[in-house]
């Protein structure tokens, strides 16, 4: 059976109301009512969406707790990198083994000057190493059907000689971190075997790998 799909000619930005020029769907947004104001805030919508003549009303959660920054560093001399380990608590729920490697990253604070601001002072305070020339890889929206937050993703330099005193992850009082160093071409293994799962560190592996493939033999 063929899947048939529209081919679209060009690029075009959404319009100030939200809507896009390569589609006939438009749309509005009520605000319903606040759900729970903690750590992050829930909160309902009603939509009334709309696509040629078929129209419909739906109900939607939206989860905000802000916006983030995750970095990956490397070593290019000894084909390196940094990630952390800890508990997850969803992932615990949903397989049974809360243990997850993933990329270091945390919320943007409003003392941090821009995202890559946040994504060198995470690598302190979670990997313990200052980091150097961070580069943005992407940002994107790692959940777009339920939660407001952009993930900036980042790649950063580091060597040994940039640990940071203390040699350990300064870890919030609710955190317990591990940090690990791996090999790239070790870390490429674990992504295509499914051990490395964490969209953010996957992101950035992609886009070192694109960029830099001797790194990876």
């Amino acid at each position: 059976m063929g899947v048939a799909f529209r081919r679209l000619e060009r690029y075009s930005t959404p319009t100030p109301d939200g809507n896009s020029a390569l589609t006939d769907q438009t749309y509005s947004v009520r605000h319903k009512r606040s759900v729970y104001d903690g750590f992050m805030k829930l909160d309902l919508y009603e939509a009334s969406l709309q696509q040629g003549d078929r129209k419909i009303e739906v109900v939607r959660e939206v989860h905000d707790h802000g916006h983030g920054a995750a970095v990956l560093p490397y070593d290019e001399t000894r084909k390196t990198c940094l990630l952390v380990r800890q508990v997850r608590l969803p992932v615990h729920v949903a397989e049974g083994n809360g243990l997850f490697l993933e990329a270091a990253a945390g919320l943007i604070d409003p003392d941090d000057a821009d995202p890559a601001a946040a994504a060198v002072r995470e690598a302190g305070e979670e990997l313990g190493y200052r980091v150097h020339d961070p580069e943005k890889v992407s940002t994107f929206y790692p959940i777009p059907g339920m939660v407001t937050e952009q993930m900036s993703c980042f790649l950063a330099r580091y060597t040994p000689a940039d640990k940071l005193d203390g040699g350990g992850p300064d870890a919030d009082e609710d955190e317990m971190i591990d940090v690990e160093e791996w090999g790239f071409a070790d870390l490429w293994r674990a992504f295509q075997s499914g051990d490395l799962r964490d969209g953010k560190a996957i992101v950035c592996l992609m886009a070192l790998r694109i960029a830099r493939p001797e790194l990876f033999d």
